[in-house]
């Protein structure tokens, strides 16, 4: 697949990732005691979809951009908060498409200063942009290191609650099994932490071979959450993605079923595609 992040920042697949984490993100904040959040694909945190790169792909101009334009007050209250999230980002005066936050950045601006956040990088120029985008927080680490690699090494964390999220390139599907493993190997060192896992959907065999492998892995309260912007059987390179959310709070299942419609309706106005909330695997 190819994909590099610089091309499709604030394109569809990242509006979905980034509404859910951010509601995975003040659901933990709802208790006093500190969170952990694991990032084990990082990447720079920060992403100018005015340089040449994002405008040549475009990809943006169909996500975060339609949520933009949209008019205020008619937002649901979680894609409000993100939306408002994408602007303070840019800064007073700047245009909100300059400074796009990524996941590590939009964690670190929603943390309290008792949560401690590990974010992962594998490369060095893109961590040393992370550094500098995420700052010097207390409790805010940025480690040049494997991924998959640093979930033994930081779980289970000292932190009784938290999050970890692993959003790779899938750049072939192989890349499916080293995700699944890396859950599996996470779910064995903290079986109570909530995992977010994000995937594209594709005509390739990976998606279906994976949601294969999850429910054999016994690894119990899988809930799978997509969203697709063109038709099933589109011939492109992908149509849509999907989060796997382990150990997910409570009732969210049922406010995705309310939330994500109305998320599909503003970023296919149109209508192609669809959406799905299912449990591929219950308690």
């Amino acid at each position: 697949m190819n994909y590099r992040h610089a091309f499709h920042a604030g394109n569809f697949a990242d509006v979905l990732k980034h509404v859910i984490l951010m509601m995975l993100v003040e659901h933990l904040k709802k208790k006093a005691a500190p969170f952990f959040y694991l990032d084990t694909h990082a990447g720079r945190g920060v992403y100018d979809l005015s340089d040449a790169q994002a405008q040549r792909s475009g990809e943006y101009k169909t996500g975060i951009g339609r949520l933009l334009e949209a008019a205020a007050g008619t937002l649901p209250a979680e894609i409000a908060a993100y939306v408002s999230l994408v602007r303070e980002s840019a800064g007073k005066g700047n245009s909100a498409i300059t400074a796009y936050p990524g996941s590590p950045v939009i964690v670190a601006r929603m943390r309290r200063p008792t949560d401690r956040l590990v974010l992962i990088e594998k490369h060095a120029k893109e961590a040393e942009i992370l550094r500098g985008n995420v700052g010097r927080g207390r409790l805010v680490s940025v480690l040049e290191a494997d991924g998959y690699a640093s979930i033994k090494a930081h779980l289970p964390p000292r932190e009784n609650r938290g999050l970890v999220l692993t959003d790779p390139s899938y750049e072939s599907d192989l890349e499916f099994d080293q995700v699944l493993a890396g859950l599996e190997l996470a779910h064995q060192r903290w079986p109570t932490g909530t995992f977010m896992v994000w995937y594209p959907l594709t005509q390739r065999a990976g998606p279906v071979r994976f949601h294969r492998d999850l429910e054999r892995s016994g690894i119990r309260k899988i809930l799978d959450v997509t969203l697709s912007v063109l038709p099933d059987d589109a011939q492109v390179g992908m149509q849509g993605s999907g989060l796997v959310l382990v150990n997910p709070p409570w009732q969210l299942d049922a406010r995705l079923l309310e939330l994500l419609p109305q998320l599909h309706a503003l970023l296919s106005p149109e209508g192609s595609g669809r959406t799905t909330v299912a449990w591929l695997v219950g308690e």
